[in-house]
This record gives C-alpha cells, sequence and structure tokens, in this order.
C-alpha cells in the first residue's frame, strides 16, 4: 500500500491538534518538487526517521537517508479513478481488475501521476495514476470509488488484414475460364464430314446431331415425291398425278 511508519511524537503532536480521521498526510521532496499523499500505519519508528513503501520514495526520487517533508492534510472521498497499467503482462492475469480492487484496499489515498505497485503471485505490476475525481489527489478509504483502465503503455492495437475484393477475383476467374483453350480431343474420332445423296436432295439431318445444326423444315413437294415416285414420271410431257393401278392393293 501507501502507509507510512512514523515516530511516536508524532502521534503525540497530532493529538494536540485539531485534525480530521482518518490521518492523511502530504509528502514533499523539496529538492526535487516531488509531491504525493499517504496514510499512517503504525507510529513505531525511531525518532527523526520516517518509513516509506519503496515505490513512493521511487516517485519522490528520495534516497534512503535523506530528508522528506510530511504534512497532516485533508482530502476529499474518491468518486472515479482512471489506471493505466505500465506493461500489457498485467492484462494476462486471469482477472485483473478483481486483483487491483482488492490491492487498492492497502491504499489510503491515489495522487495523479503516481505509479503504485502491486505485488501478485510473486510479481510486482506498475499501475499509473491517470485520472482522479473530484480532485487529483483523493481518499480511498471507505469510499465507493468507480474504476477505469486504459490500455497498457505498451499495448499495440493488431494489424488488421485488408478484406478481399470478392468483385474483381471473380473477374480474374470468369477471365481464366474465357482464357482457358478448349481442350483438344484424344484418341479415335467419328467422321465428321457430310454425306451426299444419289438422287442429289438434300439430306434431312436429325435434330438431336451435335455436330450440325438443324436442318431447314422439309418441303411438301419432296414428301409426296418421296411417298409417291410416279410424280416424277412424265408421260407424254405431263407429271402423273395420279397412283397406278394396283398401288397399295394388297395381293
Amino acid at each position: 500500500g501507501n502507509k507510512m511508519i512514523l515516530p511516536q511524537s508524532a502521534l503525540d503532536h497530532l493529538a494536540r491538534l485539531n485534525i480530521s480521521y482518518p490521518m492523511l498526510f502530504q509528502v514533499n521532496n523539496e529538492s526535487t518538487g516531488r509531491r504525493t499523499h499517504a496514510g499512517v500505519q503504525e507510529f513505531i519508528a525511531e525518532e527523526g526517521m520516517c518509513y516509506l513503501p519503496y515505490w513512493m520514495m521511487c516517485n519522490l526520487a528520495l534516497q534512503e537517508g535523506q530528508i522528506v517533508h510530511i504534512t497532516n492534510t485533508t482530502l476529499p472521498k474518491g468518486t472515479f479513478v482512471k489506471l493505466q497499467p505500465v506493461l500489457s503482462e498485467f492484462l494476462e492475469i486471469s482477472n485483473p481488475r478483481a486483483v487491483l480492487e482488492n490491492s487498492l484496499r492497502n491504499f489510503a489515498t491515489l495522487t495523479v501521476g503516481d505509479s503504485v505497485v502491486i505485488d501478485y503471485n510473486d510479481k510486482k505490476y506498475e499501475i499509473e495514476v491517470v485520472e482522479c475525481k473530484p480532485s487529483d489527489a483523493i481518499s480511498i478509504i471507505e469510499a465507493d470509488v468507480n474504476v477505469d483502465f486504459a490500455p497498457p503503455k505498451d499495448y499495440k492495437e493488431p494489424e488488421r488484414m485488408p478484406a478481399h475484393d470478392t468483385s474483381s477475383f471473380q473477374t480474374k476467374v470468369e477471365e481464366s475460364e474465357l482464357a482457358a483453350p478448349e481442350p483438344e480431343p484424344k484418341g479415335p474420332q467419328l467422321f465428321g464430314g457430310s454425306g451426299q445423296r444419289i438422287d442429289g436432295k438434300a439430306i434431312k439431318t436429325p435434330l438431336s446431331s451435335p455436330s450440325i445444326g438443324p436442318s431447314a423444315a422439309p418441303s411438301v413437294e419432296d414428301e409426296l415425291d418421296e411417298s409417291m415416285p410416279w410424280r416424277r414420271r412424265l408421260r407424254n410431257g405431263v407429271k402423273w398425278v395420279n397412283p397406278p393401278y394396283g398401288f397399295n392393293m394388297g395381293h
């Protein structure tokens, strides 16, 4: 947490003053101008000595044995705080929000700009205080504080793959299909030519023939000539249209 150990004389001095509880303090490093806030854990330190958590000394740029100025203060109860993990490995914890809320119970105050350190599973995670409400320094003792998280400082958005243009893909497929030549038939081939009748008439091509297109409609005169061949017979130069005697008569 962020609680200090002060000497007994500090408690005696504070008891004679009209101070508010819980006891909160502003800690200043006058040589660097840095400041933060903290609570108190016990009054058992040697006279003239003060014990601070190591991460607080780092925030204040304090060295061991260096003089620090401590002042009693009053802070408003916090309503909102925004925190930002320094490293993204903090997000690898199964439930980082629960771990953080449980660790903050050991803290008395939060100050914007501080980097607090949380111990979990023998690891130390550094969390930076980005925003506090209603002021830059708040008390979180018996306070209902809404906690928000900012992305870790080293977090990078995953690169999005560009969406494929399906229309261009289909166009390329169609072009490849059109450009592909028809395979040449292999093996023995059937007769692909055309025939000719002896009498010089046009050959009637079946409609189901795949190699030759549909033939023209047959002529009525041609059909009559085939069914009645005597029509083409000439007698005295006149075409005979009546069937000869005995045609289609049974024997």
